[in-house]
């Protein structure tokens, strides 16, 4: 009789384990074809940057407009998720996403009522709300709760907790836990108390409802409220909740600053949307140089330069430790949203250092190895000094401390100007992108556009014993890995060395700005077009650099990097290093001072009768014995220099004579300057001596010469030029073997020429010549 009995309870229990199977494989293909969009589940955060003390410079919204910032479930205060978690749904971490028992009560007391009194929703299913808002009915319930399923099949109950965290509203465009706990409360939610921790369980229930700066007294009787439930679930003491009701509830929104609002903004830009970006920027230094350029600005205003940026970084790590990008960011009408420290600018004489540092590692200088600087012309570019004064013959360390132009295009003519824009490359110079041949010579000058941080940098990496390494936003400790040497330490030090005592011919060097200035080594720098005032300088463990200038590119007359940015430079200098600190000889530096020549500064020749010390690179530093210190006879009776087979019954003395280069000697003869000259060779002696043969440099074979129909041709001569040495005497010039003219070594003079093909040929007293062919071309000819 028992049989049919147990048939139909093995039946039913079938028909449940059918219906069981179904449903599980029902919800695996509902969960396959509908999966949960995870991505809603973190959406794109807010960003709050840092200073290097973790105080907030600038707070961005996230890119739907939400103050959200995201916090890690470790980072949330244990007593928040406590009160969460027991007031919210108890039983979270044991139920599959939907809590049944709940589900029942709930519906219970709502049919007891006669009106919905009690929810049944899971944190799991108010996340799904959360994610995928829909109106309250029950196909919206079915879809949370199946969602709810969903959400702890996928991720562990850690997981959803942080997302809870994170999604909750607190009114306005406030989201998550760290969010409201920063504009409610002005900290972290790490530190909250448990009032404030009710508080943020409340304010989600009913965000407008229980505002607390709206409806303050509905915010405390519900927060009291959440205390209540806790007191007697005895989630906390009765004594906690007690004493943490009389806690008051905020009154206002605590407003975020913002500070360093450019450097702020370039780092957001740079690494996105982050929850938090601790920098390395250093607020009390940041505001003391924000507060000089502004002085400093407002006194150049009426001057007509309209704004200035600033950047300071720390050598030895490059970390930005200070970037003011313009007298006040929210200005109008002087660029002031601007960052004036990342625009592209014309560098003026400002990468000089670096032209120098590239030459003395070629090997072509040492600091005190001479550079004419004289006018010179290459294929038609002719550099001019800034005061358009030339100095003859100067060493370059002097050369470069007064910043002079032609020496520096000498050195860029010999080292090459691919082999100078790719330092430049290597040293962060990203802003460059033409070809050598475009930039040309004028690079030498600044013939280019830089930015202030790059530019800065690349100083810092010529302090740093010539290594370069990007700038860093943030404090790191393996600096020093990444670093790649661009110059030797030795070239870097000599360089800086050279900065030391940086002259301007725009500049008394009495100025009064410069006394008890700190130790430093320093280059100020003024555009083509009068558009842009720099000035840079390294001090101790700090590069700092300065711009100033109008943000709209309109020159003003007269501007000067040593005048017009000097001074904001000095302020700064004194601000980082009181005292200053000039960079140490480096270690292991090889480095050494050898005797040379006093007249030349080569090696001493045989001939050289004074010497003087000069430090070089051994095995680099490129040097040759003196040529210019010469020794000749002397006929003692008549005077006259005695060379070859006449020096046979003379009464011969021994002197020395101290030569110039041609070039440079005719350039001393043309501005009146004393050459030390040859005597005349005796009339007996026929044989040409060995020597510096003359050189025609005008005409010149590579240029066309064209005459014009409307000017008489008597206006239309051609200067006769050659580079001879003192000892040439008198100059022969013969124009297709005729003799046309003929004057002294050092004076130019001028020759009517005839359209056609011309040989031009050039004899000096000694009977040294040179030639060289050229065409005239008649008006209008092809």
């Amino acid at each position: 009789m028992q049989l049919p009995s147990q048939i139909r309870k093995y039946k039913k229990t079938a028909i449940a384990l059918t219906a069981a199977v179904i449903l599980i494989a029902a919800f695996i293909a509902m969960d396959a074809l509908y999966p949960f969009p995870a991505g809603k589940l973190s959406p794109a955060p807010g960003t709050m940057v840092l200073d290097s003390q973790g105080k907030v410079l600038r707070f961005f919204l996230a890119p739907d407009g939400s103050r959200r910032i995201p916090v890690k479930l470790d980072q949330v205060s244990p007593i928040l998720v406590k009160t969460l978690i027991s007031s919210e749904d108890r039983w979270f971490r044991y139920h599959p996403g939907i809590n049944p028992v709940a589900i029942i009560r709930a519906a219970i007391s709502n049919i007891s009522a006669g009106e919905v009194v009690s929810g049944a929703s899971t944190i799991p299913m108010q996340i799904v709300r959360l994610c995928e808002p829909r109106p309250r009915t029950l196909k919206s319930k079915l879809i949370e709760a199946f969602r709810a399923l969903q959400l702890r099949l996928h991720f562990t109950t850690d997981e959803l907790l942080e997302a809870y965290l994170n999604l909750l509203p607190y009114g306005g465009n406030i989201v998550g836990v760290e969010s409201a706990s920063r504009f409610y409360f002005g900290h972290s939610c790490k530190n909250l108390s448990l009032a404030e921790a009710a508080l943020l369980t409340t304010i989600p229930r009913g965000p407008a409802f229980y505002d607390p700066l709206k409806h303050p007294q509905q915010s405390i009787e519900g927060r009291n409220h959440v205390m209540d439930q806790l007191g007697e679930r005895k989630t906390f003491t009765l004594q906690q909740v007690k004493r943490n009701k009389h806690e008051p509830i905020p009154h206002k929104l605590i407003t975020f600053p913002i500070a360093a609002p450019h450097y702020a903004e370039m780092v957001h830009n740079i690494f996105g949307q982050q929850p938090i970006i601790k920098t390395c920027l250093d607020r009390s230094l940041q505001r003391e140089a924000a507060s000089a350029l502004k002085m400093h600005v407002l006194s150049k205003r009426s001057e007509g330069l309209d704004n200035a940026a600033c950047v300071i970084i720390h050598i030895p790590t490059r970390e930005i430790r200070v970037m003011v990008g313009s007298a006040d960011y929210f200005e109008q009408g002087f660029g002031g949203a601007i960052n004036l420290s990342d625009i592209i600018r014309s560098p003026g004489s400002t990468l000089k250092p670096f032209l120098y540092a590239l030459a003395i590692d070629r090997g072509i200088i040492a600091p005190r190895t001479f550079i004419d600087d004289i006018p010179v012309d290459y294929s038609g570019y002719v550099p001019e000094n800034y005061d358009r004064i030339y100095h003859g013959r100067v060493e370059a360390r002097v050369a470069l401390a007064k910043s002079l132009n032609v020496p520096a295009v000498r050195l860029l003519a010999e080292t090459g100007v691919e082999n100078f824009l790719e330092k430049l490359r290597d040293g962060g110079m990203t802003t460059l992108n033409k070809t050598a041949a475009q930039y040309g010579l004028p690079l030498a000058l600044g013939g280019c556009g830089v930015k202030l941080i790059e530019l800065v940098n690349l100083y810092a990496s010529l302090a740093d014993q010539g290594r370069f390494c990007p700038v860093n936003y943030f404090a790191r400790h393996d600096h020093e890995t990444r670093k790649i040497s661009i110059f030797s330490p030795e070239s870097a030090w000599m360089v800086l060395k050279m900065l030391t005592s940086v002259t301007r011919p725009e500049m008394n060097d009495t100025w009064e700005l410069t006394r008890d200035m700190p130790a430093a080594a320093w280059k100020t720098g003024t555009s083509f077009g009068h558009r842009d005032a720099w000035a840079v300088g390294v001090s101790g463990d700090y590069a700092i650099g300065v711009w100033v200038g109008n943000p709209d590119g309109r020159p003003r007359k007269g501007i000067s990097g040593a005048r017009d940015a000097g001074p904001l430079l000095f302020r700064l200098l004194r601000i980082c290093v009181p005292g200053g600190r000039l960079p140490e000889k480096p270690q292991g530096s090889k480095i050494v001072s050898i005797k040379v020549c006093a007249h030349s500064h080569e090696l001493p020749g045989p001939f050289c009768q004074e010497t003087t010390e000069m430090n070089i690179i051994p095995g680099k530093t490129k040097m040759k014995p003196c040529a210019l210190c010469r020794q000749i006879l002397v006929d003692s009776k008549s005077g006259y220099m005695v060379t070859g087979n006449c020096l046979k019954n003379k009464h011969l003395i021994k002197k020395t004579i101290r030569t110039l280069p041609p070039d440079l000697a005719r350039w001393r003869s043309e501005h009146g300057l004393e050459v030390e000259s040859f005597p005349p060779t005796a009339p007996d002696c026929e044989s040409i001596p060995s020597g510096t043969a003359p050189k025609i440099v005008s005409p010149s074979s590579g240029t066309p010469y064209i005459l014009r129909d409307d000017t008489p041709i008597e206006y239309q001569k051609i200067s006769l030029e050659a580079d001879a040495g003192a000892d040439s005497g008198e100059l022969y010039w013969y124009l297709d073997g005729k003799l046309v003219a003929k004057s002294r070594y050092d004076k130019k003079i001028f020759t009517i020429i005839e359209a056609g093909k011309h040989r031009l040929a050039v004899s000096d007293s000694l009977g040294r010549t040179d030639s060289v062919y050229f065409t005239v071309k008649g008006h209008g000819a092809d």
